[in-house]
């Protein structure tokens, strides 16, 4: 009797060598970090680890502009997912060289942090890098962990609140569009 099943494998690294993380210091000193340390846009990477904290996965999820940078939580969880990595860390730049994480910045990172359990994929920390310094958002405490007692409520109320921030971002850019047609079509007829 031959039995006919398939085995899944692992997806293949996307880094060239084998990079163990010990340390935050570890993970500021990788090349794909240190490229956007001075960068004078928001640059958010993503890095997968297994959970011998060996990277999996590098890569850039999101460019912003020189004081934000907004990201689809979905493209961290399907890159989480996509890449095997059973760890996260997530790392940024503040082109101001303000090392202090913003609301946003806590509020994001404790959003993935509840879906990702939910996945049972672990967020270790969020690196926030300026020109010359860092901060750990997990030795700052700004990463919240208890979030045990019922994770999928807690994740649906997550996204409904990352929602309303976009809604109310798309209101105002809208608003700005409507107010420079109205100026525009002033300034037309003043012709």
């Amino acid at each position: 009797m031959d039995i006919n099943f398939k085995v899944l494998t692992k997806t293949e690294k996307n880094i060239d060598e084998e990079i163990k993380v010990l340390s935050t210091k570890d993970i500021v000193n990788l090349k794909q970090v240190q490229a956007i340390r001075n960068a004078i846009k928001e640059h958010l990477l993503f890095i997968g680890l297994d959970r011998g904290n060996n990277i999996r996965d590098i890569s850039i999820l999101g460019i912003g502009s020189s004081c934000e940078i907004s990201i689809d939580t979905k493209d961290i969880i399907r890159t989480a997912l996509f890449s095997c990595s059973d760890r996260v860390i997530l790392v940024h730049n503040h082109p101001s060289n303000n090392t202090e994480p913003s609301s946003s910045d806590i509020h994001i990172t404790n959003v993935v942090n509840q879906i990702l359990k939910v996945f049972n994929i672990q967020l270790l920390d969020h690196v926030i890098v300026t020109e010359k310094e860092y901060i750990s958002m997990e030795q700052m405490e700004k990463i919240t962990r208890d979030y045990y007692d019922n994770p999928i409520d807690k994740m649906s109320k997550g996204l409904l609140i990352e929602e309303n921030q976009k809604l109310k971002k798309e209101i105002q850019e809208l608003k700005e569009k409507l107010e420079e047609k109205e100026y525009n079509s002033d300034f037309e007829l003043e012709i």
